[in-house]
């Protein structure tokens, strides 16, 4: 009802509403659906995004579910190992039935052991490949061939099957991981860049919460205050710093009185086991550290003040949190 556009008048909260209700309605149908909800209670969102539960049976158990999520889990990552490596291999091999086809009858009788014609393999050709991936557009290909002629040899078949092998790991080893792991550390500064493009989009959402909110809080805290109920006078969420720069504070951490002030009901604010990140009004300042709720209330005439882990549950007010007068 907060985020409905027919709620607002304003021709611009009416169009930031229309986004954030649009959310709201996405929410709603994986949560009213039993399998898309008993794939998000289990994995999130990520575990929505595997390809092959359109196919799956729709009445399973939970842990039926999990058991079907890391088989299609499975099954993707071989894939992708597939078309990462893309190993290919063949084996040709010559066989001499001369004997067989070119002995008189007579002559099978006179041979010891039942007369069994000989036949040995007198050719064979082995080859490998392996493709290494390096860029999006540059691959290396490893390869290896074996080819005789003679009495096959252990020895010969050995090298033609684990020498590419072997050298396709020294390779990788030497070569290929030091290139690769150059790589992830400019991939890595991609993905702050493109974090911090998300965080700032995040930023604007909750934003727009908050002048959402605006109408709703004020009917709160008249409530609240006729009856000396619950009043959320500050509220700071993110990374708290030990030292005295409240420069460095500041930076980290986000105001989110108002949304949390929007959450009172009945005089009472419980929130569940979960990132705080993800309330309405909030989002994360500091992606990747640790981070916590200050918050400083009034209840009864008295103040309280209590500070809470990222994922912890909270509940509010406690007589625990109450200030000391002297204080």
């Amino acid at each position: 009802m907060l985020y409905h556009p027919d709620k607002h008048r304003d021709p611009e909260l009416k169009r930031q509403a229309e986004q954030l209700f649009n959310y709201v309605h996405q929410a709603y149908e994986v949560l009213s659906d039993p399998q898309s909800r008993a794939i998000y209670d289990i994995f999130g969102k990520k575990g929505l995004e595997v390809e092959g539960w359109e196919v799956v049976e729709r009445k399973r158990t939970p842990a039926e579910i999990r058991e079907e999520y890391e088989r299609l889990q499975r099954e993707r990552d071989e894939r992708r190992l597939q078309q990462r490596t893309n190993p290919k291999g063949t084996i040709s091999v010559g066989i001499d039935v001369t004997d067989l086809f070119d002995r008189y009858e007579e002559d099978f009788e006179d041979v010891p052991g039942g007369g069994f014609p000989h036949i040995e393999i007198n050719r064979m050709h082995i080859s490998q490949s392996i493709e290494a991936p390096l860029t999006t557009s540059d691959t290396a290909v490893l390869s290896g061939s074996l080819s005789t002629r003679s009495l096959i040899l252990p020895s010969a078949v050995f090298y033609a099957t684990v020498g590419p092998l072997a050298i396709y790991l020294a390779v990788q080893k030497l070569i290929i991981m030091p290139y690769v792991r150059a790589q992830k550390e400019q991939e890595l500064e991609k993905q702050k860049e493109d974090s911090a493009s998300e965080i700032a989009r995040r930023k604007q959402e909750a934003e727009a919460s908050v002048l959402l909110m605006q109408e709703s809080v004020k009917r709160i805290i008249d409530a609240e205050e006729s009856k000396m109920g619950l009043i959320i006078l500050n509220a700071w969420y993110g990374k708290f710093v030990s030292d005295n720069s409240q420069k460095r504070e500041r930076a980290k951490v986000i105001d989110v009185t108002v949304p949390l002030q929007c959450l009172v009901k009945d005089s009472k604010l419980i929130l569940t086991e979960a990132s705080k990140a993800g309330l309405p009004g909030f989002y994360d300042p500091c992606v990747g550290e640790e981070k916590s709720l200050k918050l400083l209330y009034q209840f009864r005439g008295a103040m309280h003040q209590v500070l809470s882990g990222d994922t912890e549950p909270l509940k509010i007010p406690k007589q625990t949190h109450r200030i000391n007068s002297e204080t």
